[in-house]
């Protein structure tokens, strides 16, 4: 065999690796399933508390609202996430496969690519984006101990968005962005289900540090700050009110649920890892919105708390700038205070890039190029892309901060709209394991040449209304349209969710695809025992778990 041939054999995943499957994105068997009730809400708390949600939520008194409007806001948005997390989990915890491979049902084998993509490219951007942040709390933590760090001459030019501290010097000296990007790459050679421990350790740390920021913030405050009744005399905005305050709050709204559109499409990457079906909904309805909303309101309330008693500063929405500021303005006491908060959520930025980013997207690589991909191999790709997307020049404002986290969401929208309407409308949680891993026309979802037409005509028609005004906030310098335009944008994420559903369903109706609401006679997987028998199920999954706790 030539070099190019034994080349070519060694960089294949090992196992029995096709082009349409690998052994990390078959039905998990029943020894991978190790994620209990209690895993999943200690999960979900050591990722739901951390800088996006409390910078992503202060972010929104920057744009004019109060304090009180910014938590109706945010509550809200945390309502339509925790019902939309729910709903979209269900796939994976009853079928133990990931978002990848779901989606087949509705695209196509090989059109299922398309939302892969889309899917990869988040996850890039995700990663660059909260790296940056666990690389901010990195140089607080190095300047609490060496205070001259935060002085260090900068030596990048005036369009890089960034200081040389916060990168690196030209002395070779990589600090802060390359110490957080080195220090996570270890842990993509653990496998999810190994994830565990690190989330319940991160959890209880991440959630104490945060009440005593806020406690700390309130008690030197005396109050709630100058946020809760004139914001408009910081942000400069102006009084909001009527019209205008209604579209803004709408705004910020889907803003935190565009914050969250990539976590409601992939949720089946976690839930497959469920014991028993329906065991990542505890998690999901009672911690998600305790953990979002918590976060949510303690970073409105330390900023505006903040404004009070550090007039002279910026608006300190975001978290490490609080911190440095804090050892600022408190003098030396307060360096080991700064040092142990940046610390406690410096893990929880670790457990948020390595599995909501790098590991989500390793999933998602090894679906689109099983054969040469797997998780582990997926995950170090989007770990050396995200470096390349330049984040530092995505985080400037709290204005460019939402627009970033929000305007991904038209294209999400659509892609969660037709999944859901597929699985639980259209199909009724019933489909056929084994097609989903067959590329031929004598699959159910092979369709025509492996892509569903109909996919793709729900998506366009659930995107298109919301591009105007996409297009007008990614690009105001060169592309401008009218209020309406702009307004339809502001509900871009809900908006095309219902659009392409109710095309999907319209479309199916009238040409119904093959296979609907049928499952396999057999468990060809051995996932399940016997697909078809619910006992077996319900006893294979308690012999499961009583293994665990033996």
């Amino acid at each position: 065999m030539s070099d190019g041939g034994n080349l070519k054999i060694s960089l294949e995943v090992p196992g029995h690796a096709t082009p349409y499957l690998n052994d990390d994105i078959l039905p998990l068997p029943l020894n991978r399933r190790t994620w209990t009730k209690s895993v999943f809400a200690f999960f979900w708390f050591a990722t739901a508390i951390n800088i996006a949600e409390w910078s992503g939520a202060s972010a929104s008194l920057g744009l004019g609202l109060t304090v009180p409007q910014a938590i109706i806001v945010n509550m809200i948005s945390t309502i339509i996430i925790t019902i939309a997390l729910v709903i979209s989990g269900f796939g994976g915890g009853q079928w133990h496969v990931p978002f990848s491979v779901l989606n087949r049902t509705a695209w196509g084998i090989r059109g299922s690519w398309f939302p892969l993509m889309n899917r990869i490219l988040l996850s890039c951007c995700w990663y660059g984006v909260q790296g940056w942040y666990g690389g901010q709390l990195i140089k607080v933590m190095i300047g609490s101990i060496w205070p001259s760090f935060y002085s260090m001459k900068n030596t990048f030019g005036p369009g890089a968005a960034m200081q040389t501290n916060e990168f690196g010097n030209t002395d070779g000296m990589y600090v802060a962005f390359i110490i957080f990007w080195v220090i996570s790459l270890p842990f993509f050679l653990l496998r999810p289900e190994s994830y565990r421990l690190p989330a319940i350790i991160s959890s209880i740390i991440v959630s104490i540090t945060a009440v005593g920021i806020f406690i700390w913030a309130l008690v030197k405050q005396g109050n709630g700050g100058p946020l809760f009744s004139e914001p408009e005399a910081i942000s400069g905005v102006g009084k909001l009110q009527g019209v205008q305050l209604a579209w803004i709050m709408v705004k910020c709204i889907n803003s935190g649920i565009g914050g969250w559109a990539g976590g409601i499409l992939y949720q089946s990457d976690f839930s497959r890892y469920a014991v028993r079906p329906g065991d990542q909904v505890y998690g999901q309805i009672f911690v998600i919105p305790l953990c979002l909303l918590g976060s949510n309101i303690l970073g409105i309330v330390t900023t505006s708390c903040a404004r009070g008693f550090y007039p002279n500063e910026p608006l300190l929405w975001k978290l490490y700038d609080l911190l440095e500021a804090i050892q600022m303005n408190e003098g030396p006491a307060a360096r080991a205070g700064v040092f142990f908060a940046a610390f406690a959520f410096l893990i929880s930025q670790l457990c948020v890039n390595i599995v909501a980013c790098g590991i989500v997207g390793g999933m998602d690589l090894a679906a689109l190029f099983p054969k040469y991909l797997n998780i582990r191999r997926g995950s170090f790709i989007i770990a050396i892309i995200g470096i390349c997307i330049n984040p530092w020049k995505i985080l400037n404002t709290a204005n460019s901060f939402i627009s970033a986290i929000s305007g991904y969401a038209v294209f999400l929208g659509p892609l969660t709209g037709i999944m859901l309407a597929d699985y639980h409308i259209l199909r009724r949680r019933r489909v056929k394991l084994s097609h989903m891993f067959l590329p031929n026309d004598r699959s159910d979802y092979w369709f025509w040449h492996g892509l569903n037409w109909r996919a793709p005509i729900a998506w366009l028609l659930g995107v298109w209304p919301s591009l105007p005004g996409f297009c007008a906030s990614v690009t105001p310098a060169n592309v401008v349209v009218g209020d309406t335009w702009m307004r339809v944008s502001y509900l871009s994420w809900p908006l095309s969710f219902c659009i392409s559903a109710f095309v999907w369903m319209i479309l199916n109706t009238i040409w119904p695809p093959r296979g609907v609401g049928e499952i396999d006679d057999t468990d060809i997987s051995g996932t399940f025992g016997s697909i078809g028998n619910e006992k077996n199920d319900q006893e294979n999954e308690e012999s499961c778990e009583e293994d665990q706790i033996a």
